[in-house]
């Protein structure tokens, strides 16, 4: 493989017509067809390439969002936990306390049990149970 075929080889990886690589490269367009399918693996060993770091850095950029997301709603969090609630009607705290217990009872239903495979004895029924260990989906 000489200069000019790695050059397509890069060339058609990135989306170029035929037309356009024999200006640049001045070769026949019936030529690099040849070279097409001569080298397809190559070409298609590249476009992989290419479409695994678009998708680690939208990963990355996804993660980064959701980090900053998490921050931020921690700051808020914190804000609110120091909100003097003296205040507030007992309108607002109920519907404060309904919207947490409402939070919480949905952290609850995603808590999923599950058998330990362990076994412990309960002094009340004198009997062996099996021991169920929570775990959260969240």
């Amino acid at each position: 493989m000489n200069a000019k075929q790695k050059e397509f080889i890069i060339l058609r990886a990135d989306g170029v017509t035929f037309d356009k690589i024999a200006t640049t490269l001045k070769t026949s367009k019936s030529t690099l067809i040849k070279w097409s399918r001569l080298y397809q693996n190559e070409i298609n060993d590249i476009q992989f390439e290419s479409m695994v770091k678009i998708k680690e850095e939208f990963e990355y950029t996804r993660k980064n969002k959701y980090k900053i997301l998490l921050e931020q709603l921690q700051k808020v969090d914190d804000a609110i936990l120091q909100k003097d609630l003296k205040e507030a009607s007992l309108k607002e705290l109920f519907l404060i306390k309904s919207n947490i217990d409402n939070q919480l009872n949905r952290l609850e239903d995603k808590t999923i049990l599950k058998d330990s495979g362990l076994q412990c004895f309960n002094e009340y029924t004198n009997q062996n149970e099996m021991i169920k260990i929570k775990l959260n989906d969240v």
